[in-house]
Parts: C-alpha cells; structure tokens; sequence
C-alpha cells in the first residue's frame, strides 16, 4: 500500500474524465458500491483462493466484515436489491479496492479499478458491447497495442471433458489460469498431480496454448465465440481479438464467456471481464449479468510517456514585484479562477528569483508579473516559461489570450 504522489494522481483524474465521458455516451449509470461489507456477502463470489486475499475484520459488535477486493460485489448486491430498476441495467464504478496478495507489478494491495456491469442482457449483445467499451476506453486513454483475448468457460469443460475426458474440469481450468505466470514444465507436473497422464497434459498445454488456429475449437458447442469475434471485427472495426479458450478467467464465479486484455510488450493483463450469472442467483436474483474491470495503475504504467512540456500546468503563476501589490494580485486570481483557469500566488513573501523557480518547480507554463507599471496601466507582463516568450497584456485580454492557449 502506498502514496499516490500528485503528477501520478492527475493521471488517475484524467482517467476518470475519460471513463465518465465513456459511461455517459454507453449509457452507465455510475456508483460508488460500499468499501466494507460483510464477509459473507464477499464469500458468495470469492472461491476458495479469493478468500485468502480478503481483508476481512471484526467490528466492536462483532461483526464479521471485509474490505471489498473488488466492485463488483457491490453492484451486483446493490441491482438485486432494486428490483424497480428496469433492466438491462447498466452500472459502472471508478474507485479502490483491496486484496492481500503478493505485490506485482503494477498491482499494490490497495489499487484503482474501473468498472462496468450489464445486467439482464443477452450475453452476445453484452459481450460486444463491453468489448467495445473497453476497446473505446483503452484506445482514448492512449493505449496504442493490445490483444483481446476471447473464451468460453463452458466451451473449455466441453473440450476437457470430451477431447481428455476429464472428470472435474475445474481442477484443470485452475492450472490452465496460471499460463504465463508458471513455466510449460511446471504445469505439466501440476497437471500430472492432478491425476493426467504426462503425454495428455503436453497434449493439452499444445492445444489451448500453442496452436494458434483459431478454427479447432469449432464443433465444440455453439459458434458464439465466433459470432462475436466476427461482430468485433467486421463490424466495428476491432482487429485484435483473438478467440484462445485458454483464457478462463480464475475466480470461480465466472460461468461463461470470458476475456481478458494484454499487452504483449509486457506480459501485463490490463482488463478482465465475463459473465458470471451464479453471482446474481446467489443474491436471490434471476437475470444475467456481464462486466469488466481494469487495473487503473496498470493502465497508466503502459500508456506512451508524455513529454515534459506536455505535462506543464496550463495556467499561470502571478507574482507581485512589490508586496503592496499583493492584494490586488489576489483580485485578479480570483477572476481567473472564476473564468475556469488555473492561477496561483506566492503565500509567502520571497524575492523575485525564488519566486520564478518556484513556479517554474511546480510545472506552470505561464508566469505573470505584477508591478507599478502593470498596476498604473491595469496590465500584466506574461512569460511563456518553455519558449520565455514575453508579452504585455491588458486584464481584461489576459482570459481569451489563455483560453486560446488551451
């Protein structure tokens, strides 16, 4: 757990201006589901190895409570219980969560989510549509490369089943969720004490991970992956999803698509997501229910660097060259303030110099500077600090000529 320090943070706020834009154009609704809840209520979703990671507490009454580890317990406990919302309802969630896990990279025990959950809607038609937000999300943040990586939970214990005659697949599905943390060998063996034969597991291991023919899962129920990969591609102009079943999604809640967002330059998962129905029927609910989540810090650790000048406060920093003028610097902040720009002043008395590397420190674009001059012809000097660019300005110019800077 850590410090977000303030450059980083205004990346989580521009990430937040960009998923309200989203949500607002798809249709979400957004929330803030509870942070505490009682354990057994996050129990319902968890699975036996979720429920290691839950931060989970008694109150003074003795209660038995946890710190939610994701957003989706929340929302879907929060839709079952209002029945008069008309369904398909759309819910979304930006916010932090907590899971006592080992750190990762990219991955502290207290980390930012974004969210977003379908309920009551046709699984092909949500599928498409959280794919596309996601697509839409990732690509105006500034991701420029990734992979969407589709699958089926049940289309993969019909394989197992049929093709390695596996009686409990979900033994299986565990290990196969573990494909890009745990060496080829490793699994073999782990599939081995799992009670397959050796030459079945490389089987296995060669026909959800190694062969990249898309086709060979045809045959193996309906063709919905298909159907929504060509939806994807054809029609919206995604062209990078790729149907690999070997993707299963690990919490045991999921029941049935599945998909989840890499990158390839860096191993990362940056998105995952599925149906998980059970999850509703546990409540007392009785609809479907699709969504997806992704890793805010994640995110922003794969998004192209911006240059320094990028980065530069967009405002100005007003420095009085005498303290009488103070106070009407003061004035004149408010004003730009109140016209939406961003304006600071010194709080404390310096000379001129450290006033200047000051501002300069804290990344302000423009520097402003008050004095007799200024005050007898109601003017400011304003320097650009990238270009030192230097101008003469009435007040009353001063907010058009920063807008026009935007």
């Amino acid at each position: 757990i850590r410090d977000i320090e303030p450059e980083e943070y205004d990346e989580f706020l521009r990430l937040l201006d960009i998923f309200r834009e989203k949500c607002r154009k798809y249709g979400y609704e957004i929330m803030e589901p509870a942070t505490i809840e009682l354990f057994d209520v996050l129990a319902l979703k968890s699975g036996e190895e979720i429920k290691k990671e839950i931060y989970e507490f008694r109150d003074k009454a003795g209660r038995h409570l946890g710190l939610r580890f994701d957003l989706t317990v929340g929302l879907t406990r929060y839709i079952v219980n209002k029945p008069e919302k008309p369904k398909p309802a759309k819910l979304a969630a930006y916010s932090v969560q907590w899971r006592y896990d080992e750190p990762q990279k990219g991955r502290y025990r207290s980390f930012y989510a974004w969210d977003v959950e379908i309920y009551g809607g046709d699984e092909i038609l949500s599928t498409i549509e959280t794919i596309q937000f996601t697509q839409d999300i990732l690509t105006s943040a500034g991701l420029e490369t990734f992979n969407i990586y589709l699958s089926d939970r049940r289309l993969v214990e019909a394989i197992l089943k049929e093709s390695f005659d596996i009686k409990d697949p979900i033994i299986i599905m565990r290990i196969m969720d573990k494909w890009g943390k745990r060496s080829i060998e490793d699994m073999t063996n782990m599939m081995i004490n799992a009670g397959m034969e050796r030459e079945k597991a490389e089987e296995l291991i060669n026909f959800f991970f190694l062969d990249k023919d898309e086709e060979r899962f045809r045959g193996y129920g309906d063709d919905r992956l298909y159907i929504i990969r060509d939806v994807l591609i054809n029609d919206l102009g995604i062209k990078n999803v790729i149907i690999e079943p070997g993707i299963v999604r690990g919490l045991d809640y999921y029941d049935g698509i599945v998909f989840e967002v890499k990158r390839e330059i860096s191993g990362l998962t940056l998105v995952g997501g599925g149906a998980y129905n059970t999850l509703v029927k546990l409540f007392g609910g009785n609809f479907s229910a699709f969504g997806a989540a992704g890793g805010v810090e994640r995110l922003i650790m794969e998004i192209t660097k911006k240059s320094k000048k990028d980065n530069l406060i967009n405002g100005i920093y007003i420095i009085p060259l005498e303290n009488r003028y103070i106070y009407e610097v003061i004035r004149l902040v408010k004003r730009l303030r109140n016209n939406d720009i961003t304006a600071e002043y010194p709080l404390v008395s310096r000379n001129l110099e450290r006033n200047i590397k000051y501002a300069i420190k804290k990344g302000y674009k423009y520097l402003g500077f008050y004095g007799k001059k200024e005050a007898e012809n109601k003017m400011l000097t304003v320097k650009e600090t990238t270009t030192k660019k230097e101008i003469i300005i009435s007040i009353e110019e001063l907010i058009d000529y920063l807008y026009n800077k935007e």
